[in-house]
């Protein structure tokens, strides 16, 4: 399967628009430390639409549009965890900073274009979409991290709320959401009522990741992680988010959703050291 690099002296990252135009290695080669998770057990292969997003879940940084759980939507069906993770992208333009990626041949009609682009020691990576049909959505970013003996993650925040109250170990315990550690059995799924939009995650060998998620359409943020608890996995999974609720209809009845139509427009920068 064809992946496009970008790499300078900081970084390398690999790319793969067959699968969903993921980021599927971010290294930082200073101390040669991999961002991205993988799932071990599983190969780099295409997946159907309608398949469980779960049982099928490869890794990598992802995006989730217009659904996270199955939705209806006045075009049709939102299956598992939308649209964009199971589509090939088209690579427009490709040199050794930037790839600039485009998906025109989603269900609910939508046009979609990002730009990943390396600079330093830093990746950025913007999108744009041109959503032309009327009905509230969901986009969330999806960037998986790896677990390897100790992480912590530094975010300014108000508040943490479980997103199903059956499904974790963690809060429901009081315990300590934002130190993991590698197969401790924890596991949990959080909406954090953000103070600003930093997150910084370090790993016990001083690596560390600062995310930001500018100031358009991802007002609000969730956090997934597994200390080996759920399906044997160890990872963090950082996700920026337009809604706050998973479920459009939770959310829409906060008033906190993203409706079309409209001309969609965000970014995300990860800085490492």
């Amino acid at each position: 399967m064809k992946s496009y690099n970008i790499e300078n002296s900081f970084l390398k990252t690999s790319i793969l628009p067959k699968l969903g135009g993921r980021i599927d290695s971010l290294i930082f080669k200073p101390s040669n430390k991999e961002w991205v998770w993988k799932d071990s057990e599983k190969q780099n292969s295409s997946v159907s639409k309608y398949s469980n997003y779960d049982e099928n879940w490869q890794g990598g940084w992802e995006e989730l549009f217009p659904n996270d759980a199955i939705e209806n939507f006045n075009w049709g069906k939102g299956f598992d965890h939308g649209e964009l993770w199971s589509t090939e992208w088209n690579v427009e333009y490709h040199d050794n900073n930037k790839l600039h990626l485009k998906t025109n041949s989603l269900d609910s009609g939508t046009k979609f274009e990002k730009t990943i682009e390396i600079f330093e020691n830093k990746l950025r990576c913007e999108y744009f979409s041109d959503i032309k049909f009327a009905d509230h959505f969901l986009f969330k970013l999806h960037l998986a991290i790896p677990i390897e003996e100790k992480v912590v993650v530094n975010c300014d925040y108000k508040s943490v709320h479980k997103v199903e109250s059956n499904f974790g170990n963690i809060v429901n315990n009081k315990l300590n959401f934002f130190t993991l550690t590698k197969d401790s059995g924890l596991y949990d799924f959080v909406y954090i009522n953000m103070k600003n939009k930093n997150v910084t995650v370090n790993d016990s060998e001083n690596n560390s990741l600062k995310l930001s998620y500018g100031d358009r359409n991802l007002d609000y943020f969730w956090l997934f992680q597994s200390q080996g608890g759920w399906k044997n996995h160890n990872v963090l999974v950082l996700e920026p988010a337009s809604n706050s609720k998973k479920n459009l209809r939770d959310a829409i009845a906060e008033n906190k959703s993203l409706r079309g139509p409209m001309s969609f427009k965000c970014f995300y920068e990860v800085e490492l050291t």
